[in-house]
C-alpha cells in the first residue's frame, strides 16, 4: 500500500482559507466591500485653516519655528495617500503662507509632494 499523503501544515490551511474566502467575493457582490460615497475633495481653505492653527500652537509654545511636511499637513486634514487627495492644492498653500524668512527644506520633484517641508518662522 502507498503511503498516506502528508498532514496539511498551518500554511497550507490557511492559504486553502483564504482562496475559499476570495472565491467567495469575487462571486458575491454583497461580500465585497462597497464604499458608501466618493470621498470628499479637500478644498484649500481646509489646508489653510490646519496649517494656520499648527502655527499659531508652535507660537503659543514659544517655538521660533517649525517645519511643516506636506504629506502630515494632509493627512492632518483628511486621509493621505489616498485615491482624490489634494496633495497639489496642500503644497500650493504651504508655498502661499510663507513669508519673508520663512525656509524650503526639502523641494520634491515638480516642487509638489508628501516631502514637501517648510520652515516657518516666528514672529510672523
Amino acid at each position: 500500500m502507498p503511503d498516506p499523503p502528508p498532514a496539511p501544515g498551518a500554511n497550507d490551511i490557511v492559504a486553502g482559507i483564504y482562496s475559499l474566502k476570495e472565491n467567495a467575493m469575487k462571486n458575491d457582490a454583497t461580500a465585497r466591500p462597497q464604499a458608501t460615497q466618493a470621498p470628499a475633495r479637500l478644498s484649500k481653505g481646509d489646508f489653510v485653516t490646519a496649517l494656520r492653527k499648527q502655527l499659531q500652537e508652535a507660537a503659543k509654545a514659544g517655538e521660533t519655528s517649525v517645519d511643516v511636511r506636506a504629506a502630515t499637513l494632509h493627512t492632518d486634514v483628511g486621509v493621505y495617500p489616498a485615491r482624490g487627495h489634494s496633495m497639489p492644492t496642500c503644497c500650493t498653500v504651504m508655498y502661499e503662507e510663507m513669508q519673508p524668512g520663512d525656509e524650503i527644506l526639502l523641494t520634491p520633484p515638480g516642487g509638489k509632494g508628501p516631502t514637501l517641508l517648510v520652515r516657518y518662522k516666528f514672529p510672523r
